[in-house]
């Protein structure tokens, strides 16, 4: 290997090593970044500084600047329509830490992506004929295949499809999915082999795509969320609008609400993706806008088409640190807003790592479980439930 790679390689173990959220041994991390090279995965990635926006990565050594961002701790979008991305080593590395993988391991992978995923879980399992890996796009999973082939992997299954309908009635005792999706599609359940684990992103609209990590008992999924994180929509037939963000200049109703001059309420707690959550399993009508007030990026808002009103929680450290409410429209829906909001803060603001959560029957209730909260989709009833919550909290 050239000493340069090497280097950043070394470089990318050693900053991955000091992570406290990562568990993973750190010999066997080094060893997988060693054996399976990030750039070797890597044709292109985009970059404002390019001349037409696109880094088009050298072969078969890269410039020391599309080494430094190959080899750093960030997600690196690689195509546009459809949009596909390389995901942040961290969020990949964590996510394997939460499949708990084990040598001999049958692993499916929804969303091939790059093909680096599939090549450290190769590296993981110790055969690479155990691994199956699945994208929806025939060009991405043609590119993986050649990326895989030139890392010493010839014989991880890869096949283009819809992800959502598993593989041939195959049984894995690890599914691992890398798209965000908005429902648990019958195939991954059937699919999982008793005790196996379903790593998947919950699409969620206002509180991102919380990380599930589930175990198979018997006929039902049970576990909780390891982490948050930010993913392509799942695309095929499970594919879902009502979980997609919001664009203001395309909503005729938040577009309206946003011409208004905000009035601001302070909050007594930093609200982010943890309130945001639990928000959104007490129906609240929780969702993510775009481009807020012309500030690029995500951000959570609570939205009353009715009424209508609009409520965006924001944390503002300039001129001092404050934590508050942007609100416009029907002063009574904001004001129910935020009342949900205090409800949140004198449950002690539960995080979303707190949550414990069952695949139940939809007519179950969740009135049947002290602070449980029933999240019903299409294909799959979830119920969260925050079984730790000290009775003292709700008397605050």
């Amino acid at each position: 290997m050239d000493a340069t790679i090497r280097t950043h390689i070394e470089h990318m173990h050693e900053d991955l090593a000091k992570r406290d959220s990562l568990r993973l041994n750190t010999d066997w991390l080094k060893q997988a970044l060693l054996n399976v090279p990030r750039h070797l995965f890597i044709e292109q990635y985009y970059d404002d500084e390019a001349p037409d926006g696109i880094a088009r990565v050298e072969s078969p050594i890269p410039t020391a600047k599309q080494l430094e961002a190959i080899y750093s701790d960030r997600g690196l979008m690689i195509r546009e329509d459809p949009h596909s991305a390389a995901s942040q080593p961290t969020l990949i590395f964590g996510m394997l830490d939460d499949l708990k993988l084990t040598h001999g391991c049958k692993v499916l992978e929804i969303g091939t992506g790059s093909g680096w995923n599939a090549g450290l879980i190769a590296f993981r399992v110790g055969a690479e004929s155990l691994v199956y890996s699945i994208d929806l796009q025939a060009d991405l999973v043609e590119k993986a295949r050649k990326h895989l082939n030139s890392a010493g992997f010839t014989e991880v299954n890869l096949r283009a499809g819809d992800g959502g309908l598993g593989w041939d009635g195959e049984t894995f005792d690890r599914i691992i999915v890398t798209v965000g999706s908005p429902d648990i599609p019958p195939a991954w359940i059937e699919s999982l082999a008793e005790g196996g684990i379903l790593v998947m992103p919950l699409k969620t609209r206002g509180a991102g795509d919380p990380i599930l990590r589930l175990h198979k008992q018997g006929n039902t999924l049970t576990g909780t969320i390891t982490r948050w994180a930010g993913f392509m929509d799942l695309q095929g037939n499970f594919k879902s609008s009502t979980e997609n963000a919001l664009e203001p200049s395309s909503d005729p109703v938040l577009e309206a609400l946003l011409q208004e001059e905000p009035t601001f309420a302070p909050l007594r707690a930093y609200v982010g993706s943890d309130c945001a959550l639990y928000l959104r399993l007490n129906g609240e009508p929780m969702e993510t806008l775009w481009e807020y007030k012309e500030q690029r990026g995500m951000h959570s808002g609570l939205l009353d088409r009715e009424l209508p009103a609009l409520c965006v929680p924001r944390s503002v450290y300039e001129p001092k640190p404050e934590n508050r409410v942007d609100a416009y429209g029907n002063p009574q829906g904001v004001d129910r807003f935020i009342t949900k909001i205090e409800e949140w803060v004198n449950l002690g603001s539960p995080k979303i790592t707190d949550y414990h959560i069952e695949l139940i029957d939809p007519a179950v209730s969740a009135d049947e479980v002290p602070h449980s909260y029933v999240d019903k989709r299409p294909n799959a009833t979830l119920r969260f439930s925050l079984p730790d919550v000290p009775l003292s909290r709700d008397q605050n």
